[in-house]
């Protein structure tokens, strides 16, 4: 519920992050966020807008399933590095961004 995700930031200080909730509508089901008996499923969805236009850039459902032959089963990307976050964003990090220890 967006009360819980509110809360939530309100204790962190995030005063300026929009924060939705997909409580009450299709959005976990149609971009693979649960399974069909409702389970939470580990996934990542990007989106751009583009004027008023708003498009699905990139996913990554991470669900037992998507295990390849062989490897165990995996939860969705660390987002943990800023470039990690980047490298999903449409124009990425750009061509001279690298991490450095200064």
């Amino acid at each position: 519920p967006i009360e819980k995700l509110t809360a939530f930031a309100k204790e962190r200080g995030w005063r300026y992050l929009r924060l939705y909730s997909s409580a009450g509508n299709s959005f976990n089901r149609d971009y693979a966020g649960e399974d069909p008996e409702q389970d939470d499923v580990p996934a990542l969805n990007v989106f751009t807008r583009s004027g008023g236009t708003v498009r699905h850039f990139w996913a990554a459902e991470m669900g037992a399933w998507t295990a390849d032959p062989g490897q165990d089963p995996r939860g969705a990307p660390d987002l943990m590095p800023l470039w990690t976050v980047l490298d999903l964003t449409p124009e990425g990090r750009g061509g001279n961004w690298y991490p450095s220890l200064e």
